[in-house]
């Protein structure tokens, strides 16, 4: 009985594996930003940063890059993204440590500034997760996902690439604990 439903367990991961890797956002094309969306940004790539510099030139109405290093700014974030923006509506989160402080940040973030819609720019492996910490910490937010590519892993052929799935498997087995905690 027990190796039976030991077998069971194993065959219903690996089932919901398949179905997480087919449902995984591509880098197809969003919809436009819109005025009034705020724009989160949670670090770990240069390719998230530089988008949500050009949402927010496309209309955005303020953009938040969170989980941000102490000792970076501004300036430097605009450097390694080669934009400029304009300071007034670019905030830096310095607390948040990972996902879950994202979200939460994010949550302050809206509520100060009145935000009912937030365009959420993160890697397209890493979004399932994002979205289901963002949606749980902002329930009357709209939060609209906004996928994003990286040189290192592109959506496209990721499959070839043994580290894109020891990524990819690491993001289910988190996306999993997110729903059972």
């Amino acid at each position: 009985m027990l190796l039976k439903l030991t077998k069971l367990v194993v065959a219903l991961w690996f089932i919901g594996l398949l179905v997480f890797v087919i449902k995984l956002p591509g880098d197809g094309a969003p919809s436009p930003v819109t005025q009034d969306e705020g724009i989160v940004v949670p670090t770990g790539g240069a390719e998230r940063v530089t988008t949500g510099f050009d949402l927010l030139a496309a209309g955005g109405k303020r953009l938040l890059i969170t989980g941000v290093h102490a000792d970076t700014t501004l300036a430097a974030l605009e450097a390694q993204a080669e934009r400029k923006v304009d300071p007034c509506c670019v905030d830096l989160d310095y607390l948040a440590p990972n996902t879950l402080g994202n979200a939460a940040s994010a949550a302050e973030w809206v509520k100060k500034h009145g935000i009912t819609r937030v365009r959420l720019v993160t890697s397209w492996y890493h979004m399932p997760r994002s979205l289901e910490l963002f949606r749980r910490a902002m329930p009357d937010v709209t939060v609209v996902s906004y996928p994003v590519s990286s040189s290192e892993l592109p959506s496209d052929g990721w499959w070839q690439n043994p580290e894109a799935w020891r990524l990819i498997v690491g993001e289910y087995i988190k996306l999993l604990w997110t729903w059972v905690s």
